[in-house]
């Protein structure tokens, strides 16, 4: 299969006959992450990697990129062909797996790129998306070929002390008319220089409707202008996981009236201290998705204050999704009730709920039963507790409880559970409520599993996938593998084994000297 990929026809061939997903399954296929195939089709073909291939002179020694002679003409020809095809360009600096190049060599094929591409403009005529990670000013400013009018997304990561450079580069948006729809924005360690200069760039994006800044920067001003923009739908805050120093660079800001007339939904990242700090200020607006990521410890009693804070400023969620694991040792390591999170119950109109806790929360049937009258519309409920601290989502019989979610949340569509342990038992009645109700998505994440429960709790899957309505279930026997049943899968594996066959075929003719399809 790699010589069949080498062969530049048989690589218009693919590209014109597969679908990006059969590209992605051959991919897996590839043993070394050097094979040809893996840089062709790992990424979707929607990555800027995998399309060195297309330069014959361009080869791979230990990891490092190198021209074993000038390219061509007719190579760069074909190289602008195929980048005309790519809608997303991403660019991560020293990584060597799963086909992706290193940093310096890449930089070489990119200067060389540049030198040969006199308008880039015309040749990304695609590109609506640029993912960029630079540790140094070298890796930084190579972005600069990539941002054309097309581009709708900028993700832009940048090391320490590059405050300036990230400014020039966003900067250019604005002569060059780009004119993003999503922003995200990560500097390490920035001045208050890059502060102050970066309300004029985002006052110029007026189209934007995703942002998210680097810690510490919802300054006033920055609050400002993200606040006049008419279509801003999501804002990721991201405030210091430690309480503030000073505290006016993340809450001393306010909410205004007729301030961010569009908002929805809102990300906070930061201690559950600040975050019952920051709900609590007058004059929000009303928001559809909160999401809240917590890494600081906390206790149970700032955990059930911020529940009340947030159901009572934001009354109509109907999406929650609290993440609040801790890397830190817990004040306790007992099963957390679930009158924790009562006060959120006053949130009626909850379509979808994630609770991420390094915390074992114990569920009882008059539990569940609560919840359920209390969120009549909820369709994706996902419970987790952290599997590294292998303290589990406690529920009095695992499995058998799992017909106890399903009766009584009438429009559940996925429900994600992380237990201890399996209990495998099961009762007809069990199946037969399985099979009655809306679910489509089950997962299972377990600790290693005791002998054999392994297999019954595959048979458990797949009995559900056979009589009743789940269409996929997942289980984590040891939070590495997982084993994923679709009925839906099998006609397309034999769809992709039909193609690969059919060029294997074409291989062989070739082989043979009969090259009429060339």
């Amino acid at each position: 299969m790699e010589y069949a990929l080498a062969v530049p026809e048989i690589l218009d061939e693919i590209l014109q006959r597969a679908t990006p997903s059969t590209q992605a399954a051959a991919a897996q296929t590839c043993q070394y992450w050097s094979d040809c195939s893996l840089r062709w089709l790992w990424r979707h073909m929607d990555s800027f990697y995998p399309l060195f291939e297309v330069l014959s002179s361009l080869i791979c020694i230990d990891n490092i990129w190198i021209f074993t002679s000038d390219p061509l003409a007719s190579d760069w020809n074909r190289f602008g062909r195929y980048v005309a095809r790519i809608y997303s360009m991403k660019f991560t600096p020293r990584l060597s797996y799963k086909g992706q190049a290193g940093s310096v060599a890449s930089l070489q094929v990119l200067n060389q790129f540049t030198r040969q591409c006199l308008a880039p403009n015309s040749i990304f005529s695609n590109l609506t998306e640029v993912i960029w990670r630079a540790t140094t000013t070298m890796e930084l400013f190579p972005i600069l070929l990539f941002l054309v009018p097309t581009v709708k997304s900028l993700r832009l990561t940048c090391g320490r002390v590059m405050n300036r450079e990230c400014i020039d580069v966003l900067e250019v948006l604005g002569p060059r008319k780009i004119y993003l729809t999503e922003l995200e924005l990560t500097v390490q360690h920035h001045n208050q220089a890059f502060l102050d200069l970066l309300p004029a760039i985002l006052a110029d994006q007026m189209q934007l409707t995703k942002v998210r800044l680097p810690p510490y920067s919802a300054t006033p001003a920055i609050v400002a202008v993200l606040g006049q923009l008419p279509s801003l739908k999501h804002y990721a805050l991201n405030i210091s996981p430690e309480f503030l120093v000073p505290r006016e660079l993340g809450m001393e800001f306010d909410w205004h009236d007729g301030a961010f007339p569009e908002l929805d939904t809102l990300a906070v990242y930061t201690s559950l201290a600040n975050a019952s700090t920051f709900m609590a200020k007058p004059r929000q607006p009303r928001l559809r998705h909160f999401e809240l990521v917590n890494r600081n410890p906390f206790t149970y009693a700032e955990l059930a204050t911020f529940g009340s804070i947030l159901s009572a400023s934001q009354p109509c969620l109907t999406v929650i999704d609290l993440d609040v694991y801790s890397n830190a040792a817990m004040c306790s390591t007992d099963p957390l009730s679930f009158d924790l999170f009562r006060p959120l119950l006053q949130c009626t109109a909850l379509v979808k709920l994630y609770v991420g806790s390094p915390l074992a929360i114990t569920y009882s049937d008059e539990d569940i039963a609560t919840m359920a009258s209390s969120w009549p519309d909820l369709q994706v409920l996902r419970l987790c507790s952290s599997p590294a601290m292998d303290i589990g989502l406690t529920i009095g019989q695992p499995l058998r409880s799992v017909g106890t979610f399903t009766r009584s949340f009438s429009r559940l569509a996925q429900l994600n559970i992380y237990i201890n342990s399996l209990d495998v038992g099961l009762t007809s009645n069990t199946r037969s409520v399985i099979h009655h109700h809306r679910l489509t998505e089950i997962n299972f994440g377990t600790s290693p599993c005791p002998a054999g429960s392994a297999e019954a709790a595959s048979l458990y899957l797949a009995d559900m996938i056979t009589i009743g309505g789940v269409t996929k279930a997942r289980r984590s026997l040891d939070h590495a593998r997982f084993l994923n049943l679709n009925r839906r899968g099998l006609k397309e594996r034999r769809r992709r084994a039909a193609f690969w066959s059919d060029i294997s075929e074409r291989v062989e003719m070739i082989h043979a000297g009969d090259n009429h399809f060339m």
